[in-house]
């Protein structure tokens, strides 16, 4: 039986990153991919897609989703900027970690999307720590081979940072977070252009092996996809 997977992302950036990366790699899993980027309004009520800025929408807009009983819905959202009224942020900094904190943000989300109402393993909570460039760490090299074109070489900073996080760990504030970083050393960088060129040449496995949180996702992707083939 193949996978009806419905993957509901933030923006434009994680449709690319999904629909290149991740798709090719789940479909050789028995898996039908469909990218849902998230519907907003703005104050005006004016429907577009991308962003996060308001919990209640991101809800409805999964819980729709999930209507489908043959299904499985899954998330790629960022840490990084998450709501105010997301399920779990008042508790969330009793935990030390960033790692601890979108653990149970994820069991948060979990919990108030399913409920009671929603097959076990019909839903699976990811949230990308930080965000999306946090992979692009991954392999510093790359991205200097691909942001320095017409630029100055910034490898030695980034071989810095990486000294002292692995990119999972690389944190969350305005000034610091990945794709802040980058911005600053690469000054016109482009998310949806030259991140998107990056993530394609590290590759899959590369990333899988430096951040173990996506990889405990995709892990449990692969799980759910083979486990649903079994069924057949």
């Amino acid at each position: 039986m193949t996978l009806l997977l419905k993957i509901h992302v933030e923006g434009y950036t994680e449709a690319a990153f999904v629909s290149r990366l991740l798709r090719p790699h789940l479909e050789e899993c028995n898996c039908s991919v469909a990218v849902i980027i998230n519907k907003t309004s703005n104050s005006r009520g004016i429907a577009h897609r991308g962003g996060l800025s308001h919990y209640e929408q991101f809800r409805v807009n999964t819980r729709r989703l999930l209507k489908n009983r043959n299904a499985v819905v899954t998330t790629m959202i960022d840490y990084y900027g998450l709501p105010a009224d997301f399920p779990g942020m008042a508790d969330v900094n009793k935990f030390p970690t960033a790692l601890e904190r979108v653990a149970y943000l994820e069991q948060q989300l979990d919990a108030d999307i399913s409920g009671d109402t929603i097959a076990e393993d019909n839903f699976i909570p990811y949230i990308q720590l930080h965000e999306f460039e946090a992979l692009l760490f991954s392999d510093v090299s790359v991205v200097d081979r691909v942001l320095s074109v017409g630029r100055e070489s910034k490898y030695a900073e980034l071989i810095e940072i990486r000294s002292r996080y692995t990119p999972e760990e690389i944190n969350t504030s305005p000034e610091t977070a990945p794709s802040k970083r980058l911005k600053k050393l690469y000054p016109r960088y482009s998310k949806t252009v030259e991140g998107m060129a990056v993530a394609e040449r590290i590759g899959l496995p590369a990333i899988r092996n430096c951040c173990p949180h996506f990889d405990a996702w995709l892990t449990e992707l692969e799980r759910v996809a083979e486990a649903r083939y079994g069924e057949e």
